[in-house]
């Protein structure tokens, strides 16, 4: 088992949280939930895994996954993230397992690749493999850049590094559930995009300087 915490935020994830969890293996030391005030059977799904639940009202999730970060206590050197329709293969959970408490303490985050399964597909093209975020980090040396959309981590006081193995992205929601999920993402893309157009949101230069993936220097560009 990795000292490892991993940290899942919800809202009617019932259709994929079990997944999820599963998906981790004996991995974490612990799993903590935070969940948006859930009307499905998210809590009962945390609750049969032994999380540590808390509840939430939800602005978006930079702002949620941040007050995770500043309010619930861990003691667990490692922190990652997981959403709730992503899953992790066996291999990497290999890979964190053997690599993580070998890492010297002068590396405070990794980089983990994504892979987009759409409607069952893996979407290998169109610059959509491998997309590589920041996913694991040491506990007190990170936090979550300030934006609506495509938030990332930063990470500080130390080095970066990726592993070989990735996750997978695969919602099982039907179309019309995806169209309506994308159209609000949009939304916020917008909001992101006028309040940097307009000043209205401080720049994160701590991104563009290259203290979380490359992923994030090309959306903070």
């Amino acid at each position: 088992m990795a000292d490892l915490s991993v940290i899942i935020l919800t809202f009617n994830e019932a259709l994929h949280l079990d997944r999820a969890i599963q998906s981790l293996g004996s991995l974490p030391s612990e799993i903590i939930v935070v969940d948006s005030f859930s009307t499905d059977a998210t809590i009962e799904i945390a609750r049969t895994h032994g999380a540590r639940i808390f509840q939430r009202r939800f602005v978006n999730q930079s702002d949620q996954f941040q007050w995770a970060l500043d309010n619930i206590d861990s003691r667990c050197s490692w922190i990652m993230r997981l959403d709730a329709d992503e899953v992790l293969g066996p291999e990497l959970v290999e890979e964190i397992k053997t690599k993580l408490a070998e890492l010297p303490s002068t590396v405070v985050g990794v980089i983990l690749k994504r892979r987009h399964i759409f409607m069952g597909r893996w979407i290998r093209h169109g610059g959509r493999y491998p997309v590589a975020l920041m996913r694991i980090w040491r506990r007190g040396h990170a936090r979550v850049e300030n934006r609506w959309m495509d938030e990332h981590i930063v990470v500080w006081n130390g080095t970066t590094v990726t592993f070989e193995n990735d996750f997978a992205d695969h919602n099982l929601t039907d179309l019309s559930f995806l169209i309506d999920k994308h159209n609000k993402y949009a939304t916020r893309e917008a909001i992101d995009r006028l309040g940097k157009d307009y000043g209205l949101f401080p720049r994160d230069d701590e991104v563009s300087a290259g203290a979380s993936s490359a992923q994030a220097r090309m959306n903070a560009s």
